[in-house]
């Protein structure tokens, strides 16, 4: 099911970046207040720590609001990298309309960042966690 929202140009440009030249840490995406676009709501610089991704997540969930992410995962268990998309629904602060309108939109998202390497779904603050992350990017299921 389609949600009738669409991917800013802008997504795309970040989404290059990260993916060709490693120009982000992160980027994060929202649901423009107008219900029908998605956009760029920030980047993090080379070398900003997931932390900070973490808490700027936290907080667009206080604010009652989801929010994907595409991190550039770099953990040290191979010394490998690999981009992952979260989708973050934190099940006690948003509302089911929200929770629906992100969950319609994933793929339209999904489908123009070609070449994410994970998905992880998060719902709690334990979800979020590093070791889930690298955890996810070392398994060879998805």
């Amino acid at each position: 099911m389609s949600s009738g929202v669409t991917v800013a140009d802008e997504c795309c440009e970040k989404w290059e970046k990260i993916k060709i030249g490693h120009k982000y840490s992160y980027i994060i995406f929202k649901i423009a207040d107008n219900l029908k676009s998605i956009v760029v709501d920030c980047v993090g610089n080379p070398g900003e720590s997931y932390d900070s991704l973490v808490q700027k997540l936290i907080e667009a969930g206080e604010k009652g609001e989801g929010r994907y992410a595409v991190v550039d995962c770099q953990y040290e268990k191979t010394k490998a990298s690999k981009l992952v998309f979260i989708m973050w629904l934190p099940d006690d602060k948003l509302g089911i309309k929200q929770k629906m309108l992100y969950s319609s939109s994933k793929k339209v998202i999904k489908d123009k960042l070609n070449g994410i390497a994970k998905e992880l779904q998060c719902n709690d603050t334990d979800d979020l966690s590093w070791s889930n992350l690298v955890e996810k990017c070392c398994s060879k299921y998805d």
